[in-house]
């Protein structure tokens, strides 16, 4: 029986033990749990505050005006319509300024189509009545020649005439060649 109770004492003590041992940790882990559930209680208070927050920014955000109504004062209205007046004023002297510009090429191209054909007339009217002067000193029996080429001739005839009249025997057989030559030519 003394090994009973002694074993009974050895088991009960066992278990006061573990009994101890479990309430240790069952403290160890209520601490921890009363940790933990502080850290949550800060965070949650952190939430709670930042939704308040910004509930207050969105009914800031709310209040902000989507449209704003401005007012201007008379001097400030009165530049502008002045402003808006010469734009308009500007805008007609630059469109004015362009149809000038266009009208200007226009009238150039115009200008030089009818230089050019009146060039082309006047070149081709000296040209026919060039033909004509020369038809009509042609239908008279006249010819027009170089006045260089009627310079020469001159003064071979004249060197011609001076050799007849320094050496008339030569010039016997020059104008009988040349009366010769003519009866042949015609």
């Amino acid at each position: 029986m003394e090994n009973e109770n002694q074993e009974s004492k050895s088991n009960g003590m066992e278990l006061l033990e573990n009994v101890v041992k479990s309430n240790e940790r069952n403290i160890a882990s209520n601490l921890e749990n009363k940790e933990s559930n502080a850290e949550v209680k800060a965070d949650i208070k952190d939430l709670v505050l930042a939704i308040g927050q910004l509930q207050l920014d969105f009914e800031a955000v709310k209040e902000i005006p989507t449209k704003i109504e401005i007012v201007l004062s008379q001097e400030t209205s009165d530049f502008y319509e002045d402003f808006y007046k010469k734009m308009k004023m500007k805008e007609k002297f630059n469109w004015s300024g362009l149809g000038v510009f266009i009208l200007g090429i226009f009238t150039f191209m115009l200008s030089i189509t009818f230089a050019t054909n009146w060039y082309k007339e006047s070149i081709k009217a000296k040209s026919e009545l060039r033909q004509d002067i020369l038809k009509e000193i042609a239908d008279e029996g006249k010819k027009i020649y170089d006045e260089n080429e009627i310079r020469i001739l001159s003064e071979n005839t004249q060197v011609m005439q001076l050799w007849i009249k320094n050496s008339p025997k030569k010039a016997e057989d020059f104008l009988r060649f040349k009366d010769g030559y003519e009866a042949n030519r015609k």
